[in-house]
């Protein structure tokens, strides 16, 4: 049964692709788009000229890939695909063979990173080692705060590894764990040589993911992510070319969620639902720190959705972070 759905919904989204990227911008000519650093995270808000010319995503031609993408909630993991940075160092503590994937900007990675962990930036440098990340182990990605690591982890997952992403990332999880200094280096660690072939389909697809990244370097929708105030403005705006997507528990979409907003909550199943999404809309995925939307907004975008995350989810007003952070209401109808 889910692989008919995966089909039909794949002949669909074919039909409907979106066309190209932002006429007005061609992909960077670095290896790889900046990391989701703090300067990323506050640069431009949104204009109705960027709304305009929005990244859109094509649905990738291979079935295979579209299958892969459906079928990654469809069979999904108890941890969710996440692991708790005490969990990791637990595992490293038992020397359990694993591939430590550190994603941050080259410069960060020298100056402190886990120990044994490769640095493969974040951007088309992904895509372009896909062949050196092992398939026959997991994969532990971790980047600033966690929200471009869980796109990665996802995709890493459809294109065959087996992938998890590092709660809240450097900045905010392994940092913050009592005793992580016993666990850190500064000394770089070379790449892999052995080799993992990766089928076409699923390598174009890749290149695809963080090519389109590569275009939205130095716009609103910079990493694939959407500012709180960016997307205040459009709804003001009465925009309706955007869709707010809740992927939220439905009992806190209930207390209150962002005006306009569709409830889809994360977890097992929750494809069956992709379906009724609109492939004629951007699509801001919304959740609760902007982790868990990224690994859906990765698997729209394979799917052939344009769609992008929120930047700190709903986020807290006491701690200043996301859409309850800047202020923003929250409606309950």
């Amino acid at each position: 049964m889910k692989k008919t759905f995966a089909i039909i919904l794949s002949f669909v989204l074919a039909a409907s692709a979106f066309a190209g990227c932002s006429s007005s911008s061609t992909p960077a000519e670095s290896s790889a788009a900046p990391a989701e650093s703090s300067s990323a995270t506050e640069s431009s808000e949104a204009s109705s000229s960027e709304a305009e010319s929005t990244p859109e995503a094509e649905a990738p031609a291979a079935d295979a890939v579209t299958e892969k993408a459906m079928d990654y909630f469809a069979s999904f993991p108890e941890d969710k695909n996440v692991i708790q940075p005490e969990d990791l160092f637990a595992k490293i503590d038992a020397g359990e063979d694993m591939f430590i994937m550190d994603i941050r900007q080259p410069d960060v990675y020298a100056e402190s990173h886990i120990k044994g962990a490769v640095n493969i930036p974040f951007g088309k440098s992904i895509a372009e080692s896909l062949s050196i990340i092992p398939d026959d182990k997991p994969v532990m990605v971790y980047c600033y705060t966690g929200q471009t690591s869980s796109q990665t982890a996802a995709l890493l997952n459809v294109v065959g590894k087996y992938a998890k992403t590092v709660q809240s990332g450097f900045n905010n999880g392994i940092s913050k764990v009592e005793g992580y200094e016993a666990y850190i280096d500064t000394e770089a660690v070379a790449l892999p040589t052995d080799s993992y072939p990766v089928e076409e389909a699923f390598q174009a697809a890749a290149d695809k993911y963080y090519s389109d990244l590569e275009a939205a370097k130095g716009s609103t929708f910079e990493n694939f992510n959407f500012k709180p105030e960016s997307l205040k403005e459009i709804i003001d705006a009465e925009d309706d070319s955007y869709l707010v997507y809740s992927v939220r528990q439905a009992e806190d979409y209930a207390k209150g969620h962002i005006p306009g907003a569709v409830n889809n909550p994360f977890g097992l199943g929750m494809q069956e639902k992709f379906s009724e999404l609109p492939n004629d809309k951007t699509i801001i995925v919304q959740c609760y720190s902007g982790q868990t939307s990224s690994q859906v907004m990765a698997i729209l975008r394979l799917l052939g959705y344009n769609a992008y995350s929120l930047s700190g989810g709903m986020g807290s007003a006491d701690a200043g972070t996301g859409w309850l952070g800047a202020g923003y209401e929250v409606v309950t109808d």
